[in-house]
């Protein structure tokens, strides 16, 4: 869980709220089982 900032050309920033879960398989491979990305609240 945590934020993601990306920068465009023109230098503006957008964050992101990430949520990721992960599980080893059978295998013992490393899997995403949960991903959710969404904006920032901002309030204009």
């Amino acid at each position: 869980m945590g934020k993601v900032h990306f920068t465009n050309a023109d230098g503006d920033v957008t964050t992101v709220d990430k949520t990721w879960t992960f599980v080893k398989d059978a295998k013992d491979t490393l899997r995403i089982t949960v991903h959710h990305s969404s904006l920032e609240h901002s309030v204009d």
